[in-house]
């Protein structure tokens, strides 16, 4: 009896132990392994592979086996004849002008293309995760100070509800507090609808369900020191998934152009055949009409004129090349504004955070004294009611700082194509 009220608290126990909290660190874990995006570009890269692995084909041999059989007249004295023939023919290439050479490298470079493609789509999926999770931090914190805010109103209604019983105030000033009250109110509706909102945004980026039950655990960021925009730069476009993969791009574009040059060389292809013919259905070993023929070839063709087709499809493919190197320069230049961009908004997070603790330490000694003063029947309703005010809207504006903060830091990481997730 004593084993089983034993096991029956530890479980009572298990049962009533809190949920496991979600990290950020989690949250992306969880994104990058149900993001269907993230299998669909994975499919791509191995599709890519594959043609990778069929441009290898032409270093093979060619075996190819043969089968013929007629029926004829040769002479119309003569009865009808079976003829039939059987060969094998094995045949290499040794010289095509290098276009096989250099459309293996023309796949190659696709291949890489199709790797960083979905590289820069895990990137993507990790800052929108981490924007999701700060988000719902932002949220429950707002939901946290306009809670506050309601019960710093209620304790006053209750206190103007006592002096007004008293004789010590006017009516309209429990009237004033009520209306201030309402509002409260439904800034906190407000704040725990954009809160859910917030949640199910996550839960989208997550690619699974996050219950009521799951918390989201909060996180202190301390930002790196961050180096020159210069050596940041450098860093960027030595990181970048979207630049390798229009580099990658390129360099398969110019692969592909020596790969159609090679069109105006000489074809040689060595070839080994053997026949056996025969007059019956299948040829046998023991026909002594006819016999078995062996050949090695060197064959050579060239193609002297074809309408300027390679011609003009080398026009095209250069005109593709300096189109796609207009591309990487335009798009360096992109990147080098995202990243100016993202500084400036990281720095004037930081200082907006100062400034917003700063805010908050004067809201909270004002409030303390407007309460103090109102309690000796010195300051008014609604210098407490104002006093009240400003101290919610200056937390709320340190919550949107810090948070801002967080976001700026994750939107330069993104810039920067950092982090543990994009470092294979």
């Amino acid at each position: 009896m004593r084993i089983l009220l034993i096991l029956w608290l530890a479980l009572l126990t298990l049962g009533n132990s809190p949920a496991r909290a979600l990290t950020i660190d989690q949250a992306v874990a969880d994104a990058l392994q149900h993001n269907p995006q993230i299998q669909q570009f994975l499919e791509l890269e191995y599709a890519a592979d594959a043609r990778t692995d069929l441009a290898k084909a032409p270093f093979w041999p060619r075996i190819d086996a043969n089968y013929s059989y007629w029926r004829g007249d040769r002479d119309p004295t003569l009865n009808s004849r079976n003829l039939s023939v059987v060969g094998s023919k094995a045949g290499y290439n040794l010289f095509n002008g290098g276009s096989d050479w250099f459309r293996l490298h023309e796949a190659q470079h696709r291949a890489a293309a199709a790797n960083y493609q979905r590289r820069g789509v895990v990137a993507d999926i990790v800052l929108e995760v981490n924007e999701a999770y700060i988000e719902v931090l932002r949220a429950e914190r707002t939901v946290e100070t306009e809670g506050k805010s309601v019960e710093l109103l209620e304790q006053q209604r209750h206190d103007t509800q006592l002096r007004l019983e008293q004789g010590l105030i006017a009516r309209n000033d429990l009237l004033r507090v009520d209306v201030e009250m309402a509002t409260a109110r439904q800034n906190l509706a407000l704040a725990k609808g954009r809160f859910e909102i917030a949640r199910q945004t996550l839960a989208r980026a997550l690619g699974r369900p996050l219950s009521d039950e799951e918390k989201i655990s909060d996180f202190t960021l301390k930002p790196a020191p961050l180096d020159s925009v210069e050596e940041l730069r450098r860093e960027m476009f030595a990181k970048r998934s979207e630049l390798h993969f229009l580099r990658s791009q390129l360099a398969a574009q110019q692969a592909g152009h020596k790969a159609v040059r090679g069109d105006y060389m000489p074809d040689v292809d060595l070839v080994l055949s053997y026949d056996r013919f025969g007059n019956n259905g299948l040829p046998e070993t023991g026909d002594t009409d006819y016999d078995s023929e062996s050949k090695a070839m060197l064959q050579a063709s060239w193609t002297l004129f074809s309408g300027f087709d390679t011609r003009y499809e080398l026009v095209g493919r250069e005109h593709e090349i300096r189109a796609r190197q207009e591309e990487v320069k335009a798009t360096e230049d992109r990147l080098t504004l995202q990243l100016q961009t993202a500084l400036e908004a990281f720095h004037v997070s930081e200082r907006n955070l100062a400034t917003a603790e700063t805010s908050v330490l004067q809201a909270e000694e004002n409030y303390r004294v407007n309460e103090n003063r109102y309690r000796a029947n010195v300051a008014s309703t609604v210098d407490l009611l104002d006093a009240q005010e400003f101290l919610t809207r200056a937390r709320n504006e340190r919550v949107k700082a810090q948070y801002d903060l967080y976001r700026s830091a994750a939107v330069i990481e993104r810039v920067l194509e950092r982090g543990p997730a994009l470092s294979e």
